[in-house]
């Protein structure tokens, strides 16, 4: 176990805690300092090890609040495929729209990897105040003790931040949160393959999703992305998303078409859209009911339209992940094919290994 684990207030062996609050500004300072040492982590990928029934998930609260219900709720779709789940010791605490203090949140995550009994983390919800956490986290606790991590929406931030300073392969997948509603079978089928078979996951199924081709032809890199306002959100900061020659994959919920708008004009003059090899757009789920009945405006489509049509790579739209009923499994860092005119990606290389 390394020694910068305790530094955290937080021992998985011993059970011990020191005073974290005072170890802050040095984590800031370890934080600022290791922007250039692990600028270019995405070159070193790190896969973690697949999972399979029997074994334990370490479940985390890093954004908002989630009730005992709705967790309870949620986990039943792991209780019953046989794991064991180990609950974070904040993760039904409430602070307003936070579930703790941020040194609270940042030491159950670190604590969740550092622990050996624990597999796989899992993100309990999303909401809010995943980038919060960014200053108290040290990416060696991650790099040393690589286990599949999950969520989206909020945790997009997390995800980049993995990508950016530790080169670790994770997961934009459901939380429990989502699974207090029922996901059909076929989105769950690609769930558990993705965790459990360190094996290319192939062409993903794409069932009835509302594909739209925006741009053809093909284009191959690997996966970053996520949530939309996270993404724009990301752009100055240590886990700014880099694009480069990489497929992006975005979507979001209950933004109104100006703030769509806004966001993705944000990452055309950051020159992220003339980096990437190809960009699977999937919804802007909900954005009508932020519209008022005699208002003018665009619609999603047509916003899409005037940034990508003119791109030159390929483009979709309608593709199936994030804040949807059925939502695709998607591993960042994977390398992995858009090909435009058939609305498919297909993933190329194993998320996981044995």
């Amino acid at each position: 176990m390394p020694n910068e684990i305790f530094s955290l207030g937080y021992s998985a062996q011993r059970g011990q805690r020191k005073n974290f609050r005072k170890n802050f500004f040095s984590g800031v300072l370890r934080a600022a300092g290791s922007e250039k040492k692990f600028q270019e982590a995405h070159f070193m990928q790190i896969k973690p090890r697949a999972i399979e029934p029997g074994m334990t998930i370490g479940v985390v609260s890093p954004s908002g609040p989630i009730s005992e219900q709705d967790l309870e709720t949620g986990l039943q779709p792991f209780y019953q495929r046989g794991y064991k789940i180990k609950l974070g010791e904040h993760v039904l605490q409430r602070r307003g729209y936070l579930a703790g203090t941020d040194e609270q949140r940042a030491r159950d995550l670190m604590g969740m990897f550092a622990r050996e009994e624990v597999d796989a983390v899992l993100c309990s919800r999303g909401g809010y105040g995943a980038a919060r956490l960014i200053p108290y986290l040290q990416p060696e606790v991650f790099r040393q003790n690589p286990k599949p991590f999950i969520g989206y929406s909020d945790i997009t931030v997390l995800h980049l931040w993995l990508q950016r300073h530790v080169g670790l392969v994770s997961f934009y997948a459901p939380m429990p949160i989502t699974m207090t509603r029922h996901i059909p079978d076929h989105a769950m089928a690609v769930f558990w393959r993705a965790l459990e078979q360190p094996e290319p996951l192939g062409e993903l199924p794409t069932w009835d999703a509302p594909f739209r081709k925006l741009v053809g032809g093909r284009a191959r890199g690997r996966i970053t992305g996520g949530c939309l306002c996270l993404v724009a959100s990301s752009l100055g900061t240590p886990y700014e998303i880099d694009t480069r020659d990489a497929i992006v994959i975005l979507e979001d919920v209950d933004e109104p078409p100006y703030r769509l708008d806004s966001m993705i004009n944000q990452l055309r003059l950051a020159g992220k859209w003339d980096q990437c090899a190809g960009i699977a757009f999937g919804e802007d789920t909900r954005w009508e009911k932020h519209v008022q009945e005699d208002e003018t405006t665009l619609t999603p489509d047509e916003i899409l339209e005037d940034y990508f049509s003119g791109l030159g790579k390929p483009v979709i739209t309608g593709f199936p992940f994030g804040h949807i009923q059925d939502p695709l499994t998607l591993p960042y860092g994977v390398r992995a094919e858009l090909d435009a005119d058939r609305g498919k990606l297909i993933l190329l290389e194993a998320a996981t290994t044995r």
